[in-house]
């Protein structure tokens, strides 16, 4: 399950998936696959639900259980499809019916628990949460048994899985016993202290404890305190008893829990008498399930090791049973060895090694070589790493950390190896007669009802009983057994009779429909699609196949792999009609740089199949008569394969052709000598070599006589053809020439005919000075169209970046990046001029959805201003309130383009750029345009009395409020409503940005008659801050260039305010509570100084508190914590001699920065004296638990990364552990 919300540390999901993807082709959904070949059906993962799958195979796998489940008929617990029957339908055991019908019938590899999870009421990724398979149980159980109310299988639960245990306390003076009974649904025992299960079931049942000294009983009967014996004994016992393994201890010191991984020993056949009351017959129980935990004590993977006590599967050797280690013993013989384990495997590779030792890398080499398969694929998921494994065996391997070496302790070869000669065809021929014949007969399978498998959820694998003892310790260990009570009883065996007739139909009809799909997709699957090419349509020119036109240069052909040369070439002639020679030939083809190029001929049997002749998707035929084509005969196969070489001569442009890599670089020279009509006796060949700086190399006489493979030569290599004189042999021009123009090729695709069929490719020489234009003409021409939508154009294609933005005709290749080797793409639309960049444009959902990036071509020296608005006119938008947005290299959003005067290019907006479009509209540069929220007024002392003149205006306020519903906003302030935005100048005043504000039709309905009537305040993420003084003040030296919300305050009196004042709020504590009274507003004149006793002289005035028994905090929301206002005494620093004299402390400064908006809570200290410094609300409270619980989470995290001791791995130290959910099952009330 690693990789489904990090829960788990072992494999699981991500595993089945990738398994479950073999041999499948992208894009085409995968059927369920078949049941593996043991017969037994898996349970899927849906994301952490092993330790589910692994309970309900157990209950699956439990006869009397589920006999009993598929008793129960639709009369008793109604139908999932007939819901108005009058029957209450019970939805639990009704899945669990379909779930076992499904694992029994049903042909694939797993089934799926959806519904049933679905039944249980799990709607909130349940899941996708880890939970304690122990827990289940009896969580699973007491739902079944809620869900079975008033039917025959009431008492199906309690008949099969409760039992009772009897605690009694024995009087040693009068010998009376006091008991008390309890009903288990499993018995739980400690693991800790306990080397075997049997001396765990003593010491709880047998072992008895003496209650004396301080601990003694009290005797009713006695009537007083007396020496007593208290024990434990089993008064009854289920028939399937379930024993639960407590492995997880709590660690006090270091407050954390761990799993006990030590031995705990139980047996496969249990005798319960000894720890009954009353022994009686039917005591014994024999082992048929072992839930396995595998990990740490905060996570893991469930599996289960079950035993097929019906014979429902088909039991194997296991794969570890069939290990064959292969050595070659002599010319035509070869030495067999089956291994039994991993163990036997490893012994006889080191036995073999000289000295018995060998590294671990080596040993891992001579696995992969000896098994076909190295140690990871086959071994590790069960059995670690190899490293891991060898340690744990360390009484047969010796294992040296120094040297990482592994030597082999005392070990007697196995009898199992088998010899067997070769015969001259290769194939091995086992005589039995042959002396060196060691063979072992194979281990006998286990008797029919003993056989065990393991389960992970969706997989299945048959194992040997003795495997089981792996999981007595370590960390995949035994975390619950299933023991059944051995009864004479008759075969169980279920067969589908057994199983309700309308779920056998159901099963039978998913089998069909799986079938179908089965068989779909292996049409689908297997279907190829080849490339047929014609060699009518086709000549040779330059050592490889040319096409006439590349239009019509193939047909395309389906068929199935599976099909036969037969009916390929019955497929071909039909396809070809007279194209198709008499005698025809069938070669595979590619394409290569210098053309197309000949490989297998496709011959044999005509029932031999396409796959076997590596035909696959995608080939490309070639149908000719196997001689000639154009009346020129055409090499075949890698050897012959033509190379594509750029030969620059002594002066002029260069040329581009292709040669056999088969041929000698003196023919090469001959040929290019022809070319540019030279004497060969008097030329030299040079190659560039080195790197960076490259310089010129000769080719010598003798390297001249080899063929242009030995030479190491590829496609696109560079030749320089210089001359000598008879003389000098030497080259005239010794200089370096490899500035001199080359030719290149480059490959383009056509795209201007999409959906037409295939793309058309084609390879073209150039220089790197040629103009883009040249090169498009010439694809266009290649290509055959007469006509390209708006001339056409030209792409990048990278290889990792995908399409690059259209290119200039009028660029150079150079300057457009085009080199060797290049992919171009050429498809219809306008291409770019010099002036012009092409940007991608992306905007919100809001004006389409599914609305991919749009390409504009746009002026390089445009306006961002023009920019937007051509942007607007291309996606028909008509509302102007957007503005563009830049984006980072990944496509992120990065800066807004504010300045709509400046060009894209002073903006940094360069070509192929992506930018996104945003609504709301960007002010012109010294412009603001900040939204206007109208908030209501704190009740103050100052303003408690309104006058007769404005009361109207308090009414009209009112009214407008109730008339519109305030937005819920985070801060000091609850309720604000949206009046408005406006546009205003950086350099207006703050009266003329009041008077913009008034013209707000919601603000000019409220007719206030001034702007001293107003105040305008700062929201910084959502509380209300400072507040905007001196109306002469223009916004600018207000600071609010970046200021996006403003707060407007409507007065009921004239205010003009001075930067000494501070608005504040403040709070008064209700006594002997954490509950404040209503906030009021109180301002403060700090013009005679920011002082604690002027502040609290101010509040005591507000609200008639005398100074004296007035205590003051300020409230600091993001530490949930309150600072209490006292006054500091600062010492000044004094001249001379002077004594320094005492300086209050300025309020306005740290510690308490008291500024505008800030919240202060005050206590009236004569009628709330105890904890008079303790101002915390609950809400505070809570805040500092949960700032506390994130520091120690940090700081534990710390602790964990610093002490991090090497070893096992654990996945609790790579991500932090989430937190345990609660598991429940809803059931309905059916009593």
């Amino acid at each position: 399950m690693l990789g489904l919300e990090g829960l788990f540390a072992e494999e699981g999901e991500t595993f089945e998936q990738a398994n479950n993807q073999v041999c499948s082709k992208p894009g085409l959904p995968q059927p369920p696959t078949k049941r593996a070949k043991c017969g037994l059906c898996g349970i899927s993962n849906q994301g952490a639900t092993c330790y589910l799958n692994s309970l309900l195979q157990t209950l699956f796998f439990t006869t009397e259980f589920r006999d009993a489940l598929f008793s129960l008929g639709e009369m008793e617990l109604g139908s999932l499809n007939k819901r108005n029957t009058g029957v209450k339908v019970r939805v639990i055991p009704l899945q669990l019916q379909k779930l076992f019908a499904r694992l029994l019938m049903s042909d694939r590899q797993s089934v799926s628990t959806t519904e049933l999870t679905d039944s249980f009421g799990w709607i909130n990724n349940e899941e996708l949460q880890q939970h304690d398979v122990q827990e289940l149980n009896r969580i699973l159980f007491s739902a079944i048994e809620d869900s079975l109310v008033g039917t025959s299988g009431r008492f199906l639960i309690k008949q099969l899985y409760h039992g009772a245990i009897v605690n009694q306390i024995e009087c040693l003076v009068c010998g009376k016993i006091s008991e008390r009974e309890e009903d288990f649904l499993d018995l739980s025992i400690a693991v800790s202290g306990a080397s075997s299960l049997e001396s765990a079931l003593r010491s709880y049942y047998c072992d008895t404890e003496t209650m004396d000294g301080k601990n003694q009983y009290r005797c009713e009967k006695c009537n007083k305190l007396v020496d007593a014996r208290k024990g434990a004994k089993l008064r009854s016992l289920p028939q399937v008893l379930t024993i639960s393994l407590l492995r997880f201890s709590f660690d006090i010191i270091k407050m954390d829990r761990y799993k006990e991984t030590g031995k705990f020993v139980f047996p496969a056949t249990l005798d319960m008498s000894p720890y009954e009351e009353k022994a009686e017959a039917g005591s014994l129980y024999e082992l048929f399930s072992v839930v396995v935990h595998k990990g740490g004590a905060h996570g893991g993977h469930y599996t289960a090791y079950i035993r097929d006590t019906d014979s429902l599967g088909t039991w194997s050797s296991p794969e570890e049973g069939g290990i064959s280690v292969l050595s070659t013993q002599g010319p035509g013989q070869l030495d067999v060895i089956e291994c039994d384990s991993p163990i036997e495997l490893v012994q006889t590779i080191l036995n073999d090694a000289p000295g018995k030792t060998l590294s671990v890398d080596k040993l891992g080499g001579e696995i992969s070589k000896k098994t076909g398969v190295s140690w990871n694929k086959r071994f590790k998921k069960q059995y670690g790493p190899i490293t891991k494994f060898i340690s744990k065996y360390d009484d047969k391997f010796s294992f040296d950390p120094s040297s990482n070496s592994v030597s082999l302790k005392q070990y007697s070869t196995p009898s199992g190896a088998v010899s067997s000669p070769r015969t001259e065809g290769g194939m091995s021929e086992a005589r039995s007669t042959d002396s060196t014949k060691r063979a072992r007969p194979p281990s006998p399978p286990p008797p029919s009802g003993h056989c065990w498998f393991h389960f992970n959820d969706s997989h299945v694998y048959p194992v040997r009983e003795q495997e089981l003892q792996s999981t007595y310790s370590g960390k995949s260990s035994a975390y619950m057994l299933f023991y059944r009570r051995i009864i004479d009883q008759s075969e169980n065996a279920v067969s589908s009779n057994a199983v309700p007739s309308s779920l056998v139909m159901e099963v039978k009809e998913e089998n069909k429909e799986l079938q179908k799909q089965r068989e779909a997709y292996e049409l689908e699957l297997n279907k190829v699609n080849l490339h047929v090419h014609f060699s009518d349509w086709f000549y040779v020119s330059q050592g490889a196949l040319q096409p006439r036109d590349y239009q019509s240069s193939c047909l395309p052909l389906t068929l199935d792999r599976r099909q036969t040369l037969a009916d390929l070439r019955f497929a071909v002639m039909e396809l070809g009609g007279e194209l198709v020679h008499e005698n025809f030939v069938l070669h595979m083809m590619k394409e290569l740089p210098a053309g197309y190029h000949l490989y297998t001929q496709l011959t044999g049997a005509v029932d031999v199949t396409l796959e076997s002749m590596g035909v696959g998707d995608e080939a490309s035929l070639f149908v000719w008569d196997g001689q000639r084509v154009d009346g020129v005969e055409v090499s075949i196969g890698e050897e012959t394969e033509p190379l594509l070489l750029n030969i620059a001569p002594p002066q002029g442009d260069s040329f581009i052709r292709g040669f056999s890599r088969s041929l000698l670089l003196d023919e090469v020279v001959r040929l290019a000598c022809d070319e540019f009509q030279l004497d060969e006796a008097r030329v030299a060949v040079q190659r560039p070599v080195g790197k960076g700086d490259q310089k010129l190399l000769a080719f010598t006489d003798e390297e001249r006589m080899k063929s242009l493979s030995d030479l190491k030569l590829t496609n696109g290599s560079e030749l320089f053809v210089v001359m000598t004189s008879e003389q000098n042999p030497c080259p005239l021009d010794s200089a370096p020439r490899l500035n001199s123009p080359l030719k290149f090729t480059v490959t383009i695709e056509d795209r201007c005919h999409e959906g037409e069929g295939l793309r058309q490719r084609a390879q073209f020489q150039a220089l790197a000075a040629d103009p883009i234009s040249l090169l498009k003409a010439s694809a266009v021409s290649r290509f055959g169209l007469s006509e390209v939508p708006k001339g056409g154009r030209l792409r990048l294609e990278h290889d990792t970046l995908g399409l690059r933005s259209p290119l200039c005709d009028e660029i150079s290749l150079s300057e457009a990046g085009i080199s060797r080797d290049s992919k171009l793409v050429l498809e219809p639309g306008q291409a770019p001029s010099s002036n012009q960049i092409t940007i991608s444009i992306t905007c919100e959902a809001s004006v389409g959805e599914g609305l991919g990036p749009v390409e504009m071509l746009v002026e390089r020296h445009q306006s961002v201003g023009d920019c937007l608005t051509c942007v607007l006119n291309r996606l028909q938008i008509t509302d102007q309130s957007w503005h563009l947005r830049r984006t980072n290299w990944c496509g992120e959003a990065a800066d807004v383009l504010t300045d709509l005067e400046s060009t894209l290019e002073h903006s940094q907006v360069k070509d192929g750029d992506l930018l996104i479009l945003e609504q709301g509209r960007i002010p012109p540069k010294g412009y603001i345009g900040p939204e206007i929220w109208l908030y209501p007024m704190l009740d103050t002392a100052q303003h408690s009395s309104k006058s007769g003149f404005l009361s109207w205006l308090s009414t009209g306020i009112q009214n407008l409020w109730n008339s519109s519903s305030g937005n819920e906003l985070s801060g000091n302030q609850k309720q604000a409503l949206l009046v408005g935005e406006i546009e205003v100048s950086l350099d207006m005043t703050l009266d003329d940005l009041k008077l913009q504000v008034m013209t707000l039709p919601a603000i000019v309905d409220l007719g206030v008659p001034t702007v001293e009537f107003l105040r305008i305040r700062v929201i910084e993420d959502g509380y209300l801050t400072t507040v905007l003084k001196g109306g002469s003040q223009t916004l600018r030296r207000l600071r609010l260039q970046s200021c996006r919300k403003l707060a407007v305050q409507i007065l009921p009196q004239e205010e003009d305010l001075s930067v000494n004042h501070i608005v504040l709020e403040v709070c008064q504590k209700i006594p002997e509570t954490k509950t404040y009274g209503p906030g009021q507003e109180v301002i403060w004149n700090t013009s005679q100084g920011a002082t604690a006793h002027s502040l609290k002289q101010v509040i005591a005035d507000a609200f008639l508190i005398p100074v004296e028994h007035i205590l003051v905090a300020k409230h600091f929301p993001k530490k949930h914590e309150w600072l209490i206002i006292k006054e500091q005494q600062k010492k000044s620093q004094g001249k001379g001699g002077k004594k320094k004299t005492p300086q209050k402390s300025n309020l306005r400064q740290a510690p308490f920065n008291i500024q505008d908006g800030d919240v202060l809570g005050v206590k009236n200290l004569q009628y709330d004296p105890l904890c008079p410094e303790d101002f915390n609300t609950e809400e505070d409270d809570r805040g500092q638990e949960e700032l506390k619980r994130a520091a120690e989470d940090k700081k534990r995290e710390r602790e964990e990364k610093k002490n991090r001791k090497t070893g096992d791995f654990d996945f609790t130290d790579k991500k932090h552990r989430r937190p345990e959910a609660t598991l429940s099952i809803k059931v309905d009330d059916f009593t």
